[in-house]
Formats: C-alpha cells, structure tokens, sequence
C-alpha cells in the first residue's frame, strides 16, 4: 500500500497477509485502470441526453403515481371520518343503554 510510517496500522496480519493484500490492491487498481473507458464529448454528450430522457420519463410517471394517490388519500381520510363518527354514535348508544336513558 503506502510506505508512510504515520499510515502503518497493525490489525493483526501476519507480514505474508499484508504483502498478499497490498498485492491484490494493486492488481485491481491495474485492472481498474485497464477499463476506463476514453469517452469523447460526443459520446459524453448521449449520455447526458439519455439521463435526462430517463429523468423526464420517471417525473411523467411521478407526477401520475401523485395524481392517483390524491383521490386515494382524500378516500381514506373520508372513511377515517366516518369511521370516528360511528364511534362516537356507538359509545353514545351503549352509555345510554347503561344508564337507561332515552335518546
């Protein structure tokens, strides 16, 4: 890895450990380096062009899920209403059975 004394940690591997992992980092840093692409602007430029396509393509169907959920929500607050009103009709009829009063 790096030979500063100030970045030498012990973690508990054996010399060969940490000779076989400085190892295996540097091959796949080699290896990561190797698959880099060497894009143009051109090509940098559809990118560019398909992410926002991609971007307009997923609010469309964001704004369409909201317009759905809107009527959704507005339904279960009404029967959320109705169900606290029934309820209090219920409790309203059982407490006048207990104490034998008319409605």
């Amino acid at each position: 890895m790096t030979s500063d004394p100030t970045l030498n940690l012990n973690m508990g591997l054996s010399d060969q450990e940490k000779r076989d992992l400085e190892h295996m980092i540097s091959e796949f840093q080699s290896e990561r380096s190797l698959h880099v692409p060497l894009v143009g602007i051109t090509e940098i430029q559809k990118q560019i062009d398909t992410i926002n396509k991609r971007l307009a393509y997923l609010s469309n169907m964001f704004l369409t899920l909201d317009r759905r959920i809107k009527p959704l929500y507005e339904i279960t607050r009404l029967n959320y209403q109705k169900s606290e009103i029934l309820n209090q009709r219920i409790s309203i009829l059982i407490e006048s059975i207990r104490t034998g009063e008319s409605l």
